[in-house]
């Protein structure tokens, strides 16, 4: 009996959404995206995901109070409140322990968003590899098709669930809607005992494993036990990679050290606006340093806590969706037919042999293959080979003599007419028990001579028949000879 199913619309509205072309991986779009240009500034006037309206906040009144104290103690009043230098040391030790602090909250920050982007990418990355070695050890028997095909389609939406499950528990997103592909056609009480269930990622995490075992037994994969552990290896470094992850969201900064700085910069504030005013006497010059002072501190704190939690909704936070959607796109690029095997390669050792090297866009490449089409496939191996260039390895066209020299020394000897002269110049060199004798009758051997300036300039062949080694390790010497 067919078992009862869950089919949610909001499931199906889900599942819809835009994927990248075929072939083209692009960046997240969530991500702020920019480009240094030619100076290395011209992003900077950015708003979207900066701290600057933050800063500005805070710098620009600091600013206006200390530019009109300074006014009031210079034209209103005749109060003599000037720092002495003492103080002005006392005040300067301040601003770099508040300095360090901050920094420091700051590379912690960025550290724990960077954790939070590595870990999230291992997690994808070993399970992905886990449904890769299941897809590649199923069964090739025909009587097992249809149990590969429903274990496959089984296994694809269920690492689809295991991974949407993962960053559903770690996001810290306003809505947990993420793109899954097709959870029609479970039952409905398995997805009901998930929906209950604190831990959903170890639930479903749990049902890979099983769904694993079960194919095994079966014979729908096709593997020893020791290989198919392997698969198990990546499901379990994936789900340490996602607690790890997951801490990130259970152990936030340490609240005595984010109390201590946000007073600190409170007291700074005051101070920065009291000291400027009364230790500079330009008004402009003291609006100005209170201004730039307060917005560097204010800044880099704001910069902490904007990284602080790489799990939310702020615009410098990490694409989660995304990353869902690029996961589901894995999984169906590899579910394609031809994703199941490796391509057909007719061997053939003229070429193939020599293992030669070609640098060219592969998609260029592609294109090109794809575009000759039924061509390609209605031609035989020797006119495939003709179609292609006509190419010589370094050595090859520098030494030929050297790569085959035996081949070439019998093939200048069974040359015809035109290869007379290398003919003689390779009898030249063959010891017959006496001196070579050169023919000079011969009309065209004299033509040939008459076009080297020197007898040595002539091209011969390399005397590898009859040649020796000399005993002491040095060039081969013709054998027979003085």
């Amino acid at each position: 009996a067919r078992v009862p199913v869950a089919r949610d619309p909001l499931c199906r509205s889900v599942c819809r959404s835009t994927h990248p072309p075929a072939g083209k991986r692009h960046p997240s779009r969530a991500m702020i995206q920019y480009r240094h240009g030619t100076w290395g500034f011209t992003f900077a006037w950015s708003l979207k995901g900066s701290v600057f309206p933050q800063a500005l906040a805070l710098s620009l009144p600091c600013a206006v109070i200390a530019a009109a104290l300074n006014y009031a103690l210079n034209n209103i009043s005749d109060l003599d409140v000037s720092i002495s230098s003492a103080g002005l040391n006392v005040l300067g030790g301040f601003s770099f322990i508040l300095g360090f602090l901050i920094v420091f909250r700051s590379q912690t920050a960025y550290a724990r968003w960077w954790e939070g982007c590595t870990l999230l990418q291992q997690t994808r990355g070993e399970w992905f590899n886990a449904f890769s070695g299941c897809m590649a050890f199923c069964s090739s028997a025909p009587d097992k098709q249809e149990e590969v095909v429903r274990f496959q389609h089984r296994l694809v939406r269920l690492i689809s669930m295991l991974y949407g499950a993962a960053l559903n528990e770690v996001s810290e997103m306003r809505s947990n809607a993420f793109e899954f592909i097709d959870l029609d056609d479970f039952e409905s009480e398995g997805l009901e005992y998930l929906g209950t269930s604190v831990s959903k990622c170890e639930i479903v995490l749990q049902w890979v494993q099983r769904l694993v075992v079960e194919a095994h037994n079966a014979g729908v994969l096709d593997v020893a036990p020791p290989i198919l552990t392997r698969v198990f290896n990546h499901l379990g470094n994936g789900i340490v990679f996602f607690h790890n992850a997951q801490k990130l969201n259970d152990f936030p900064m340490p609240f005595p050290l984010s109390q201590i700085i946000i007073f600190m910069l409170i007291f700074h504030w005051m101070l920065t606006a009291v000291v400027t005013a009364t230790s500079v006497e330009s008004t402009i010059w003291v609006a100005f340093i209170s201004f730039v002072v307060v917005f560097g501190f204010w800044g880099v704190h704001y910069i902490g806590m904007e990284l602080e939690q790489p799990f939310g909704d702020d615009a410098n936070d990490l694409p989660l969706r995304e990353m869902q959607v690029d996961m589901n796109t894995l999984l169906r690029e590899v579910m394609h037919v031809r994703a199941r095997s490796p391509p057909k390669f007719e061997y053939d050792p003229a070429c193939h042999k020599q293992l030669r090297t070609t640098t060219v866009s592969l998609e260029e490449y592609i294109t090109r293959v794809v575009s000759m089409g039924d061509l390609r496939l209605n031609m035989t191996t020797s006119e495939r080979r003709r179609t292609r260039p006509k190419r010589k390895s370094r050595l090859q066209s520098l030494w030929p003599q050297v790569l085959s020299p035996k081949a070439n020394f019998q093939r200048d000897q069974s040359g015809d007419s035109e290869d007379a002269a290398s003919t003689e110049g390779a009898a030249a060199v063959i010891p017959d028990g006496g001196a070579a004798e050169r023919s000079s009758t011969d009309s065209s051997a004299g033509e040939c001579h008459a076009s080297f300036a020197s007898d040595d300039d002539r091209p011969r062949p390399a005397p590898i028949s009859t040649a020796t080694s000399s005993p002491s390790g040095g060039c081969p010497v013709a054998g027979g000879g003085a």
